[in-house]
Formats: C-alpha cells, structure tokens, sequence
C-alpha cells in the first residue's frame, strides 16, 4: 500500500513539474496557431524579414551586384532580377541595362525587354524588343532629351512620344544621352541589400518554422517531439488522477 502512494505522488510530482513547462509551450503553440491561421488577413504571407540576424539564420545572402542608374527624380536599381524604384522593390526584369523618364513616365530596359512604368513605379505595360521591331537591345537613352531611344545590334530606335511605334533613326541624327550606370550610394544599397534577402522569407514562413520548429533544424523538431509527448504525459496522467479521486469520492459516501 506504501509502495503504490509513493508511487502515485512520484507521478504528480512529474505531473508539477511537466505542466509548468508545458504550459508555456502549449501558450506559444496557442498564439503561433492563431496567427498563421489568419496569417492571410494580417498579410503575414506578403510581408517580408529584414533583420539581418534572422536572414543569416536562414544562410540568406545578399545580391552580388547592385547597378544603378539615376534618372531627373528617382534611382533604379536591379539586384539579380529585382528592380528598384530608389529602395522600394517594383518589377522583375532580366539583365537590366538602364533607365530613362520621360513625360512623367518611367522607361526601363533589359536586354529582351522594356518596362514601362508610372511616376510611382507602377507597371503600366512590358514590351518586348522584338515587339519594337529590334533584337537584343543593348542600350537606352534619349535623344535631345524628349525621345526614348534605344541600340540594338548597331542600329537606333526612336521611339514616338507615345512609346506606341517605334522606327529606326535616320543617319544624321544626333547622338542620344546614354543611361549609363552610376555608383550606389551606401545607404540606398545597404537598404536593397536587406530586402533582396528579405524577399524569399516571409513573416508567415518564420512563424511556421517556429510553429514545427523546423527552424531549430532536426534537434528542434525533436525537442518540439518530446514536448509534444509531456503534453500527452500531462494529459493522460491528468486523467488517472481525476478518475481516482471520483473513486475515493464514491467510497468516502
């Protein structure tokens, strides 16, 4: 009879002594849940890690080259296929070669491709070179500051004030004013640098990680295992004690 309530209070000692640390597990379990699960409605899935601590955690490195070029008003830069309007990110372009404005309107240029975008950096249309009749274009620039011309293959094209029709340019025309890259500034880079690495991990994707702990790597889902078998402990164990003490209760009446 000893042996079986020596027994009984080793395991509401190990019952003590597991909630306490439980509890606090079954609270982050708890709020993490409720978060991810309205993770869409509080955009968690669109906003992005800028902390340069977490980033490393997740080996996430910074773009190897940042090219700019400086139009009358903004600085757009590509990282990788990213391009930046000053430090906000607004479009993916391959092999971004330079910019020009005009008329309130920003004309951005890749190899293959032209964006066409508004004052605030908003897409208005991509056009393609062969589109404008060119092949791969190799430069951008305007021509007595007003017309949008670009270079492919040795040839200029001139486009018309609406950037709806382009044409070559004739032989006597002047040079035009090349975008030619110029160097970032430090602060407009160090910010480009944060969120291009912020860009592939979302707050949503951190709080499931942390949620599974995935981001402690194998050791924390195992810790999150044994975790999740204290509860299971707590919960059995919880029930003994509740059954036992409605049979005391019966024989006592």
């Amino acid at each position: 009879m000893a042996h079986k309530k020596a027994k009984a209070s080793a395991v509401r000692r190990l019952h003590r002594s597991f909630g306490a640390g439980a509890s606090l597990f079954l609270m982050f379990m708890v709020l993490s849940g409720l978060t991810i699960n309205h993770s869409n409605g509080l955009g968690l899935d669109q906003r992005h890690v800028t902390q340069p601590l977490l980033l490393g955690w997740y080996g996430l490195g910074g773009p190897e080259n940042i090219n700019s070029f400086q139009t009358a008003e903004h600085w757009l830069s590509f990282a990788g296929s990213q391009l930046y309007l000053n430090a906000a990110p607004v479009s993916t372009i391959s092999n971004g070669i330079g910019a020009v404005s005009m008329g309130g309107m920003i004309v951005v240029a890749g190899s293959d491709e032209l964006l066409l975008l508004d004052g605030e950096g908003s897409l208005i249309e991509r056009l393609s070179a062969n589109a404008i009749g060119a092949g791969p274009i190799e430069s951008i620039g305007l021509l007595e500051g007003q017309t949008v011309t670009v270079k492919s293959m040795g040839q200029l094209w001139l486009a018309d004030a609406e950037l709806l029709s382009w044409s070559p340019s004739p032989d006597s025309a002047e040079a035009p004013v090349w975008s030619l890259p110029q160097p970032t500034p430090d602060t407009l880079r160090q910010t480009i640098s944060r969120q291009y690495r912020g860009e592939g991990l979302s707050i949503e994707r951190v709080l499931l990680d942390f949620h599974s702990g995935r981001i402690f790597g194998p050791v924390g889902v195992l810790v999150y295992d044994l975790l999740a078998l204290a509860v299971g402990f707590l919960a059995v164990s919880g029930l003994v004690f509740w059954s036992r003490g409605r049979r005391n209760s019966k024989r006592k009446n």
